[in-house]
């Protein structure tokens, strides 16, 4: 009697043991899955309010529970339409209960984890409206489940009762055109017009182009945006998308406002395409987009005002806009650049290339940090397994990369091409490309590569910073433009790379600041400070990228 009291009491223990080191476990789990999220999206509401264990005492936003051996388990998950960003978190494979996953109408970006194959109880998972998210499956995922996936389900627009506004400068009304046509047409040219708008009508149902509502960017009235705007009256600039206006919002901030004009190079495919980009993507060197607008034929961009302009305006553009930015600001702004280009060629799941890096589009907060803009031609990186991939080239001439452009083939290494004919404008105050100089100095990559070959520093460095930088430093930038700009892209080196240098560059320019200083301070030197110092006295050798190799390699210094 007293052997099967034991044994029961034994029995009972071990029971309660691993049901309380199950919901423990658990605890632990939803503790690491509130952590994953939290990383790519702060100040999330839902994310806010999780707190303790997912079950007890009351059930977290987006989890629902049911009891199984005497405790509370999670059994269904219900992310949709919470505005999540980033990977979908690999800790959801290790809630073994789930019977349901649904992560809808997000911005998740990279794969289904591979863990989520252990979910052998999962019935159903939805991953639809993802635009960034690969549909594929991993190895050993159940047949079984209800998997939905794909895009966003087209949305109608309906406009509200017609109300008179003004339409920005250059932006023709379709419906004038349509009416002044109808007007003046004959009896075949009605027809004619029914037949093109009912097909233009089934187009328009069609074409998911047309929908802007599946991002997570806050979608702005037309009215909010003249308001802002002043009825477009303050324009600061136009590019290839066009007009930029200058604006302020009802809480008081200034921002940039992109209004596609009717003759724009780019089109409703570059429009969405940044919309959805910069919905998936952020980093402190990247503009970030605030809100857009889709309304009475208008396709409407708003970005915060970067007050200092473009780094094109600075170096050579109008005269009301250019002034003179120091080296130590130039290599600065560079280093910004830089940095936001690496995220978007490390951008999880699947590397983004720009395709337009040029000094118009890295812009200059008011605290001159350089921000990459403008992503209306970026495209991920080409992968085995793509279906229809695009062979149509993207670029600006005089940066673009002449290896892609001659056999459509892109990499990372097209925007490394294209940064180094920005480092060289940083150098030389010179255009990318100029037809206006000598026939032998139109494109800068192609002048400028004799002087860097034959140590000829003076001859093509920007008169504005002549005698205000530490050759050390110069010489850095120069190696490295040299091969990034190397015609066969196997040759340069990555954004990785170029970045270390340039940050080195920096360092070497501030230390022979410092110096300076210091030795200013004695009065034992001229003005022309910089260029009586010795290269030597910074290093005794210089870190540079082999071109041949397109790594970083220790060599002896230049020759002065």
């Amino acid at each position: 009697m007293a052997a099967r009291f034991l044994l029961l009491y034994a029995l009972l223990l071990a029971l309660a043991t691993a049901a309380a080191s199950q919901g423990l476990a658990q605890e632990d789990v939803a503790k690491r899955l509130k952590e994953e999220l939290s990383e790519r999206n702060r100040e999330n509401e839902m994310l806010e309010s999780w707190n303790g264990d997912p079950c007890s005492p009351s059930t977290w936003e987006g989890f629902s529970c049911e009891p199984k051996d005497g405790v509370r388990v999670v059994v269904k998950l219900n992310f949709s339409s919470k505005n999540l960003q980033g990977q979908i978190p690999a800790t959801i494979g290790n809630l073994t209960d789930l019977t349901e996953i649904d992560l809808q109408d997000n911005n998740f970006t990279g794969s289904i984890p591979v863990s989520f194959s252990a979910l052998k109880h999962l019935r159903n998972l939805s991953v639809k409206c993802n635009p960034f998210l690969s549909n594929q499956l991993p190895d050993g995922f159940s047949t079984g489940v209800d998997f939905r996936h794909g895009a966003c389900a087209a949305e109608e627009y309906h406009s509200s009762p017609a109300e008179e506004y003004q339409s920005p400068p250059g932006v023709a009304s379709q419906r004038v055109i349509v009416i002044g046509g109808v007007a003046g047409g004959s009896l075949a040219c009605t027809f004619a017009l029914g037949f093109l708008f009912v097909c233009f009508n089934k187009r328009e149902r069609r074409s998911p182009e047309k929908d802007c509502s599946s991002t997570t960017i806050q979608q702005l009235s037309l009215k909010s945006i003249q308001t802002a705007t002043g009825n477009f009256k303050r324009l600061i600039g136009e590019g290839g998308f066009g007009a930029v206006y200058r604006g302020i919002l009802p809480h008081g901030q200034e921002v940039a406002v992109k209004v596609r004009s009717s003759s724009s190079t780019q089109g409703t495919r570059e429009f969405n395409n940044e919309l959805r980009l910069l919905s998936a993507v952020w980093h402190e060197n990247l503009v970030p987009l605030i809100g857009y607008c889709c309304e009475k034929d208008q396709q409407i961009l708003v970005y915060p005002f970067m007050s200092n302009g473009s780094l094109q305006d600075r170096l050579y553009g109008e005269a009301s806009k250019r002034k003179v930015l120091d080296w130590p600001t130039r290599l600065s702004v560079c280093i910004g650049a830089a940095r936001g280009l690496v995220y978007l060629h490390n951008f999880a799941g699947r590397c983004i290339i720009h395709r337009d890096i040029k000094s118009s589009n890295i812009l200059m907060d008011h605290s001159m940090c350089g921000k990459v803009a403008d992503f209306g031609f970026s495209k991920y990186a080409p992968q085995e397994g793509d279906s229809n991939p695009s062979m149509e080239v993207r670029g600006t001439a005089g940066y673009l990369d002449p290896e892609y452009y001659s056999t459509q083939v892109l990499s990372t290494r097209s925007d490394v091409f294209s940064f180094g004919v920005v480092l060289l404008e940083i150098v030389t105050g010179r255009e990318p490309l100029d037809v206006k100089r000598p026939r032998d100095e139109w494109s800068l990559v192609e002048w400028a590569k004799p002087y860097i070959r034959e140590y000829k520093i003076e001859e093509m460095v920007d008169p504005g910073i002549k005698g205000q930088y530490c050759s050390e430093a110069m010489w850095r930038v120069l190696e490295v433009a040299l091969v990034c700009t190397e015609p066969f892209s196997t040759f340069r080196p990555s954004m990785e790379d170029v970045l270390r240098e340039l940050e080195d560059a920096l360092i070497i320019e501030n230390n022979a600041s410092e110096y300076m200083r210091s030795i200013e301070s004695t009065g034992t030197l001229g003005s022309n400070r910089y260029l009586s110092i010795d290269r030597k006295m910074f290093t005794s050798g210089s870190a540079r990228i082999e071109p041949t190799k397109g790594q970083l390699q220790t060599m002896p210094s230049l020759p002065r």
